[in-house]
């Protein structure tokens, strides 16, 4: 099982409501994108200077199925909508 940890800050000013919506469009995944075999997103609630304001935390099967997950159209959908709001994105795999 590979597990797949997506870290994301937001440009200043970026309002709630594009948050919810790449929320609500990345939940949407779930059931479009074979593979994906458990994903939870996290909000930052303390708003601290090292805090992200996002995680998505999300499992597969092997490193192929992240693979085709990552180069699926609906999930290059998911992200041209929310990159010309992101100042900064980290990640981490491990199994």
């Amino acid at each position: 099982m590979l597990q797949h940890y997506v870290l994301i800050r937001y440009a200043k000013n970026v309002g709630n409501e594009h948050i919810e919506e790449f929320c609500r469009r990345m939940l949407a995944l779930r059931t479009s994108i074979a593979g994906i075999e458990s994903m939870e997103i996290g909000r930052d609630i303390l708003h601290d200077a090292r805090s992200w304001e996002l995680i998505l935390i999300m499992r597969f099967a092997s490193v192929g199925a992240l693979r085709s997950y990552q180069q699926h159209p609906e999930h290059q959908k998911v992200m041209a909508f929310n990159q010309p709001f992101v100042a900064d994105v980290a990640s981490v795999d491990f199994e």
